[in-house]
């Protein structure tokens, strides 16, 4: 099914929105493509899912296309706040396309404000652990340590196989363990950077790292998931540059399709 099937997102309980945006990258670009990738990519699986026994033609699915973002880092942030700070209160549930993993501060910033009591899961290779990269304090190298500051150390982090070494060790999981560290009474919001899946599994990555997460584990952790209260989730740091099977993209766009239909109790 593609995405762009979706209902006009005025109508729509769970929209899509992309943030085609790499200024924060630290070493190589192509993610600011990802959007049209994984939405190009969703042509390729079918729309309903053996795993969770439901049909994207089933849901109240909007895509509001891709936001216009400016090239300076804190004000792209800004929009991509405001974005989703409109989208919450209108009722709607949120699926994010990045772009590199800034734009999960963004999403989380602007999460904040209509959830004040809001946690944050994170998958990703990298600890994202630096208070400056670069001398940019919104880097994707600093992208964890931005989020646990916004939702006052309310974040837990699997999948990394990358560190700084100064971080707050007690924020770094395993991803079975991960749902015990989380509290199904809050609000959720769920950021899955791709480079936390094996790059023999997904190579079009920015910032490859071995050693990492089998798609399976993240099929078992949306399960684990399922009864909290997802108000939205994020695929980022696809580099189709990087990938011309596109097997990354397609990973997303599936990752995407059983991420909805897992939430859809939670109306996510």
């Amino acid at each position: 099914m593609k995405f762009l099937e979706a209902t006009s997102f005025e109508k729509a309980q769970i929209v899509i929105i992309g943030a085609p945006f790499e200024e924060a990258s630290s070493y190589r670009k192509g993610s600011a493509i990802a959007p049209a990738a994984i939405r190009r990519a969703s042509q390729s699986i079918e729309s309903y899912s053996a795993i969770f026994h439901s049909d994207l033609k089933d849901v109240a699915l909007g895509d509001a296309g891709d936001l216009t973002l400016s090239p300076q880092v804190e004000e792209a942030l800004s929009q991509i706040a405001d974005a989703f700070e409109k989208h919450l209160r209108a009722g709607r549930k949120i699926v994010l396309l990045g772009g590199d993993h800034s734009v999960s501060i963004g999403a989380v910033l602007g999460a904040k404000r209509v959830f004040p009591q809001l946690q944050v899961a994170v998958l990703d290779a990298h600890s994202d652990w630096r208070e400056v990269y670069n001398g940019n304090r919104y880097s994707h190298a600093c992208t964890i340590r931005r989020i646990f500051e916004i939702v006052e150390g309310r974040v837990w982090v699997a999948g990394v196989r990358s560190f700084v070494g100064n971080e707050d060790w007690s924020r770094y999981v395993s991803i079975e363990d991960m749902p015990q560290k989380l509290d199904p009474s809050r609000p959720t919001y769920l950021s899955i950077d791709i480079d936390a899946l094996d790059p023999s599994l997904c190579p079009g990555v920015g910032n490859p790292e071995p050693g990492g997460l089998r798609y399976e584990q993240v099929i078992a952790l949306f399960k684990a998931l399922q009864k909290f209260e997802i108000i939205g989730i994020d695929i980022v740091e696809v580099h189709p540059p990087y990938d011309p099977s596109e097997i990354t993209a397609v990973t997303a766009a599936k990752l995407v399709q059983e991420g909805i239909l897992a939430f859809a109790s939670s109306t996510i």
